[in-house]
């Protein structure tokens, strides 16, 4: 507060050095602009607390923490009994756009070179949009986005298992509505952990949502489309450190890095692709030593984690993978990610077979086997079996 004894004795220094009045002037101007913001913090926490406002965020805030503590039991098995007693292992996923989804149990003893998971009962139809892949705890909350902004959660261990051969007959089918599709699945039961979510759509447009907007959206049931013109739809939300990077691969077998702290908070292209390009993976590299990119014709393309440069522009194309003559021979990248050589893998075989490798065996060979050179993958994904 401005005392009266602190006014006396700015005159009297007024009054002995006339040169001081300009400073001490600027000092008062500067304090009372400070009273008068705290002012007007205080009149608007007032209304808030009148208004009920204030206990309505705060009972916000609360729902907010009890729903991520309770994925955080779920994470470590202790969440409702039916999900404690789910199997050990991790949870593979298959999705399409439909919104079917199935759920194989994948023990630590079924990890081994080229082993065959499982298979569809018929082989994929080759004009439909792969399916989606992921590899995640049994006991993890999932996310679900459709390609209208719609979002939302679902325990994994609430999809069934399934057994014997594979169908989408028999598939878990989400809550999607007439003229949906279901756009990208992410595992957020350590979203508090992660200081932002990036949201990437398959003609390269970025939305970075910072932790507490995010779990806002996630609470609200939407997230946004993300994208800034149809027939564009999410790829892919991938969590991320504010100081970490950001990667993009596309189709065409382009790589694009891009430094967090320059992703835009609206939805933006920051990658320039071609008329028949698309994004086909997008990952934070964190502190993986590589990047792993495969291909339709099942060969295995390996880069130091280092030898993707940050973009400087959202103008840029990325680093090209393969050769302009693979590109013009019909070789395509099916999806990428950041690995160590510890990881494991699984491919879907365009014939419908789900197949297992250790990435050490990739990065040695180059490829995978013959069979699946022969016959073609439409999807990868790579995991740490440590989780």
């Amino acid at each position: 507060m401005i005392t009266s004894d602190q006014i006396e004795a700015w005159i009297r220094e007024i009054e002995e050095r006339p040169a001081s009045a300009a400073g001490i002037l600027r000092a008062i101007a500067a304090r009372l602009a400070e009273l008068d913001a705290w002012n007007e913090e205080l009149l608007a926490d007032n209304i808030a607390l009148r208004s009920g406002e204030r206990a309505e965020e705060y009972e916000k805030r609360i729902a907010s923490l009890e729903y991520q503590l309770e994925m955080l039991g779920r994470q470590v098995g202790q969440g409702a009994p039916a999900l404690a007693a789910a199997p050990e292992g991790a949870s593979l996923l298959l999705f399409n756009p439909r919104g079917q989804v199935l759920r194989l149990n994948l023990q630590p003893d079924a990890l081994k070179p080229a082993a065959r998971l499982a298979a569809f009962t018929q082989p994929l139809p080759p004009d439909s949009p792969p399916p989606g892949l992921l590899v995640t705890s049994p006991h993890e909350e999932l996310l679900f986005v459709f390609d209208s902004g719609r979002a939302i959660t679902l325990a994994a261990g609430k999809i069934a298992l399934a057994e014997g051969d594979l169908s989408w007959q028999g598939a878990y089918r989400v809550d999607a509505r007439p003229g949906e599709e279901l756009a990208a699945v992410l595992p957020i039961a350590r979203m508090a952990m992660h200081e932002a979510c990036a949201q990437v759509s398959r003609r390269g447009c970025v939305k970075l949502m910072l932790k507490a907007s995010f779990e806002s959206f996630v609470a609200r049931g939407t997230i946004g489309a993300g994208v800034k013109r149809k027939p564009d739809r999410t790829a892919a939300l991938v969590f991320c450190a504010r100081e970490g990077r950001l990667a993009l691969a596309t189709r065409e077998g382009y790589l694009l890095g891009m430094d967090v702290a320059k992703l835009p908070f609206a939805p933006e292209e920051i990658l320039q692709l071609s008329v028949s390009d698309h994004v086909v993976a997008a990952f934070s590299p964190g502190s993986k030593a590589s990047i792993l990119v495969m291909t339709n014709v099942g060969k295995v393309l390996h880069r130091e984690a280092a030898w993707l440069e940050p973009a400087i522009s959202y103008k840029s194309r990325g680093q090209a993978v393969f050769s302009p003559a693979r590109r013009e021979a019909g070789v395509r990248a099916i999806g990428a990610a950041a690995v160590d050589e510890a990881d494991w893998s699984v491919a879907l075989r365009a014939d419908g077979a789900l197949l297992a490798f250790p990435v050490e065996g990739l990065l040695a060979s180059g490829a995978v086997d013959a069979d699946s050179q022969a016959a073609g993958l439409l999807s990868f994904a790579a995991f740490s079996p440590q989780g």
